[in-house]
């Protein structure tokens, strides 16, 4: 299916694994992380599309990269963001495991080596925020209804005779 190709190379590309003499993840593995994502990003948002995600064989059916329309390309984003998220948590878990967090107890500090940081730093705005903005502009911009209050709202402790009259204490008649 061109969705292994397509959005393999897509994922390549956003998490920076592009040398193709020595890359971090197989194309296997990378797959497996795009079907993972289908399975996650279509339990969190409603599509027009009802997409069948087979883990066991990696499979996603009807095939993504064959449709043009809004939703499909929408989807498409969605399992890449969502797979590279994935991997930038998988890296920093390896990170933070190997490289460096230490803990005292005494006056109680913990430290983490830069790298570790800089993992920490590319969680909180690299793919996973990319993937939290279109999530929410996608639902946003896909409501199907949206209401809203345009008159003046009055609780339910209104009493109108709280308003005064006239004279009293500098209050105007309701009108």
């Amino acid at each position: 299916m061109a969705w292994e190709t397509d959005l393999v190379t897509m994922l390549r590309n956003v998490i920076f694994d592009v040398d193709s003499t020595d890359y971090t993840y197989s194309d296997n593995r990378l797959k497996e992380m795009l079907v993972v994502s289908a399975h996650l990003v279509t339990q969190e948002i409603a599509f027009d599309t009802d997409y069948t995600i087979t883990i066991s064989t990696t499979g996603i059916s009807p095939d993504p990269t064959d449709s043009t329309d809004a939703n499909s390309v929408a989807f498409r984003n969605f399992l890449v963001l969502k797979a590279a998220c994935l991997a930038d948590q998988s890296s920093l878990r390896t990170k933070a495991l190997s490289a460096g967090v230490s803990a005292r107890i005494g006056p109680a500090a913990i430290t983490t080596n830069p790298s570790v940081r800089g993992f920490d730093l590319l969680m909180k705005e690299g793919p996973c925020a990319s993937y939290a903005d279109l999530k929410w502009e996608y639902e946003i911009g896909n409501a199907k209804a949206i209401r809203a209050i345009l008159s003046p709202f009055v609780g339910n402790t209104f009493d109108p005779s709280s308003l005064g009259r006239g004279g009293e204490g500098g209050k105007q008649d309701y009108r």
